[in-house]
């Protein structure tokens, strides 16, 4: 019947709040030499989107390649420059303003090969993702750096898969051949 919200949609809406972040009063954490705070954890959302506020430093080579299983993401420049990259399709270089959108299975990594901090809200969907920087915070805190070999062991507790070199050259002789 039109104009009727029925009982279920009615006690569950009873549930919901809208959330407001203000990420100048969220503290930064410390993945190693980045930093990150969570704008939305899932929570609001039944983990169907996580929203992160990620910071990188200048001169920073960023996680490895790899590529997600299960979740799509955005980023979302907001100050300094962000170097996307994908095996065997060069380098995107964002700035303030621009939006980057990684699929499901797309192999990349993100770097600050640049002189300024870099900052970005990277949008995740579903939202569970948000626990790999929770368990990478755990492993390396504060004042230890972020290592390749660290980075790979926490993305595969979370539907990711980090590529080898042998799987980089593999995806860049796809490349070479289209």
């Amino acid at each position: 019947m039109e104009g009727i919200v029925d009982k279920g949609t009615n006690n569950y809406s009873q549930t919901l709040s809208i959330r407001h972040a203000s990420p100048s009063k969220i503290p930064w954490r410390s993945l190693g030499q980045y930093k990150y705070r969570i704008l939305e954890d899932g929570s609001q959302t039944q983990y169907r989107l996580c929203v992160i506020e990620s910071l990188i430093p200048p001169n920073s080579d960023g996680p490895v390649f790899h590529f997600h299983e299960m979740h799509d993401e955005g980023f979302y420049v907001t100050k300094g420059k962000v170097r996307f990259h994908s095996p065997g399709r060069g380098h995107l270089d964002a700035g303030p303003g621009d939006f980057v959108t990684v699929p499901i299975r797309l192999p990349h990594k993100f770097s600050n090969p640049f002189d300024e901090d870099a900052v970005f809200i990277n949008t995740i969907t579903p939202g569970f993702f948000v626990r790999y920087f929770e368990y990478l915070e755990e492993m390396i805190g504060e004042g230890t750096t972020l290592t390749p070999e660290v980075n790979m062991a926490a993305l595969k507790r979370f539907a990711t898969v980090p590529l080898t070199d042998e799987m980089i050259k593999q995806f860049e002789e796809v490349h070479k051949k289209s």
